[in-house]
């Protein structure tokens, strides 16, 4: 997926702490799981496609 756009985000500080430690579990930045977490919510109201959008 190539990115494109630059999105800025304020949580307060707890949802930051949570997203950091999900991050830090995989072993992942911050932003990959701010993209995850979007696009897992996009798939599950099925306005996303991820397996759709790879193949194009």
């Amino acid at each position: 997926m190539k990115k494109e756009i630059v999105l800025t985000v304020r949580v307060d500080a707890e949802l930051n702490s949570i997203i950091q430690s999900l991050a830090e579990e995989d072993d992942r930045t911050v932003a990959w799981m701010l993209r995850k977490l979007i696009t897992e919510a996009l798939e599950a109201r099925n306005l996303w496609n991820s397996e759709k959008k790879e193949k194009k």
